[in-house]
């Protein structure tokens, strides 16, 4: 069974995943080249779903990464920008009635699911590159649900850490986003396996 442990152990057992996820960072400063930067995320995501090893790729092919990265790009705004923002703006009555820090409950669950459900939506895009796969909210309400929560540990980590590793924001949103993606993917891959394995009803 995956856990987040072993797999930033395994992704930073990579001597050269300083270097690597360098590139990442100063790519994700940079717009337009930013797509390279998701793309790269996004091979990431296609390697745990194969069941290959996790482990920093290296950076080639460019036209791919580019093309892989406009799709994952979007995915992101539309299953992880969009949420956010749309509980941010329901935290807009709250604050005229004074309730402290309670005005901002309405962006817990949006933000403790972006992580995972925009994981969930490449996972899914990846299988036939067909946006309405990767936005069938069912699926992936089915698919977090059959994760049995373990995407908070996770999600937690990555928001703790973005939070400590402000300073350099887009390198720790580069390598948060790398580990927790990854981890997300070969849960999925395993939940997928662990169905296929069980017997079928005579």
């Amino acid at each position: 069974m995956p856990t987040l442990e072993l797999v930033c152990k395994r992704l930073f057992s990579d001597s050269s995943w300083l270097v690597k996820c360098a590139i990442g960072a100063v790519l994700l400063l940079v717009p337009i080249a930013h797509f390279f930067a998701f793309g790269y995320l996004y091979e990431m995501i296609a390697r745990s779903r194969r069941g290959e090893p996790w482990d920093f790729p290296p950076w080639e092919d460019w036209r791919r990464l580019f093309a892989n990265g406009v799709a994952a790009f979007i995915l992101f705004l539309l299953l992880g920008v969009v949420p956010v923002l749309a509980a941010w703006v329901l935290t807009w009555p709250l604050r005229l009635m004074a309730y402290g820090v309670i005005v901002y409950l309405p962006l817990f669950p949006a933000i403790m699911l972006a992580g995972p459900l925009t994981a969930a939506g490449i996972y899914q895009y990846q299988k036939r590159e067909d946006y309405r796969d990767a936005l069938r909210i069912y699926v992936l309400g089915m698919m977090l649900r059959s994760s049995r929560a373990r995407f908070w540990v996770p999600t937690f980590a990555l928001v703790g850490f973005l939070v400590v590793g402000y300073p350099l924001m887009t390198f720790t949103i580069f390598i948060g986003l790398a580990a927790s993606w990854s981890y997300y993917a070969a849960y999925f891959r395993m939940v997928e396996e662990s169905r296929k394995q069980r017997p079928r009803p005579v």
